[in-house]
């Protein structure tokens, strides 16, 4: 559904707060993750997911919508290109 040339997408700083969606363009987002069937990632990317999705239903004040994506983020096979 998105692509990069080097599939990572920040500000300067490797900043990625301009990319938090909405609640609703969340929930759109988890919605259709439900049906992929392969997750391809760059390196810097997968960092970034790795290092919070994996735990992210866990945290305190997690969203319905987090926890869901959390779980399907989890059990979506993932392929990492480095």
């Amino acid at each position: 559904m998105n692509v990069s040339l080097d599939d990572y997408i920040s500000a300067p700083g490797d900043d990625l707060g301009w990319s938090v969606p909405s609640d609703e363009r969340f929930q759109w987002w988890s919605d259709r993750v439900v049906t992929t069937g392969l997750a391809l990632y760059g390196r810097k990317l997968w960092e970034t997911m790795s290092s919070h999705w994996p735990t992210a239903d866990q945290q305190p004040g997690a969203a319905p919508a987090q926890i869901e994506f959390a779980r399907r983020w989890r059990d979506m096979p993932k392929v990492l290109f480095s």
